[in-house]
């Protein structure tokens, strides 16, 4: 186990990932961090994107949705409004929530909160990439 840290993804709805990785790469507000053992205490706020994290020589991915990170003691927590491994997203309904998002974004209707449409467009290109990421490998 040394020379790994552990990653813990969770939501409101449960955990996402409980692995012991070799190296995990975490999208920020203020850029991606790359996190190895051992890796000096840190807090930060998640941006949408995409967790890479390598278990051995294996990539994994995992698209998250804002929420804050901490490493400590050689662990690594982020809590995520939103997660989802890679091999669980379904494509095609990411698809149809990106294009939704747009079409909500470009009617511009009165009672549209832009904010939260924003928002489901970012989750949906995040969930795409994942996807990619995965399936490019």
């Amino acid at each position: 186990m040394e020379n790994k840290i552990h990653i813990q993804i969770t939501t409101a709805g449960g955990t996402v990932c409980d692995e012991m990785a070799n190296y995990v790469a975490v999208p920020l507000t203020d850029g991606e961090a790359g996190i190895l053992a051992n890796h000096a205490n840190m807090i930060g706020a998640l941006n949408e994107g995409v967790v890479r994290y390598k278990i051995d020589d294996e990539m994994h991915f995992a698209a998250v949705s804002g929420g804050v990170m901490s490493v400590a003691d050689n662990e690594l927590i982020i809590l995520a409004r939103s997660a989802e491994r890679a091999e669980t997203i379904d494509l095609a309904r990411a698809q149809a929530s990106e294009a939704r998002a747009k079409e909500r974004i470009a009617a511009k209707a009165d009672n549209l909160d832009l904010k939260r449409a924003e928002l489901s467009l970012h989750r949906a290109l995040a969930r795409e990439k994942a996807y990619t990421m995965l399936h490019k490998n």
